[in-house]
């Protein structure tokens, strides 16, 4: 018969080719499983953690998070190498092949700015609890120029100690006329920048 026999037996070399296919279609279908940390967890004191899974290569066993010394709010925490909407040297990932959870929570650093002399400037980064902009209150006959031109930090910081003249507060841009300084309003407009 001019059919292939099928007693005939496996040479030595195509066993070897066999085993090594088989070995490579095990890996190639292997699962990675490891944790991330996700971010701050509501009321916790341990940041909250998510199950993560990489297919096939082990470079993917990453988690990624903020860069901890730049402003990077809007940077999230989570499983994989950094999202590519991350803005350059905000993110960073970290290998997790060995160790669940490497990406280890820090708190979020700000950029927010303030009113001086009626013109937006840019503060130094920060965390949410010491964002601050002062500016004079409405009593009359402030004379200080540089109360009346307002800034970034506090009234103590910028060496204005009367609070009938000078008063702060505490989230993004707050200080201007618009804004006009009113206390009640500061936390809700402190979480909301928090959240953009």
């Amino acid at each position: 018969s001019s059919g292939i026999n099928a007693e005939w037996p496996l040479r030595p070399g195509m066993i070897k080719i066999a085993v090594l296919c088989a070995v490579l279609a095990f890996a190639a279908s292997t699962d990675y499983n490891f944790t991330c940390i996700s971010g701050a967890a509501d009321g916790e004191t341990e940041p909250a953690t998510a199950d993560c899974t990489a297919t096939t290569v082990l470079a993917d066993v990453k988690c990624y998070s903020p860069v901890a010394t730049v402003a990077n709010n809007t940077v999230a925490y989570g499983c994989g190498a950094c999202p590519s909407d991350a803005a350059e040297g905000t993110c960073v990932a970290c290998d997790a092949s060995s160790t669940n959870d490497c990406n280890a929570y820090t708190a979020p650093i700000f950029q927010w700015s303030c009113y001086k002399s009626n013109k937006l400037v840019a503060c130094e980064t920060a965390g949410l609890g010491d964002i601050s902009c002062f500016g004079p209150t409405n009593a009359t006959g402030i004379t200080d120029t540089a109360l009346l031109a307002g800034g970034c930090g506090t009234c103590a910081t910028a060496g204005f100690t009367d609070a009938t003249k000078c008063e702060d507060c505490a989230f993004d841009k707050c200080n201007n006329s618009a804004a006009a300084l009113v206390p009640f309003l500061a936390p809700l407009l402190a979480l909301l920048f928090w959240l953009q």
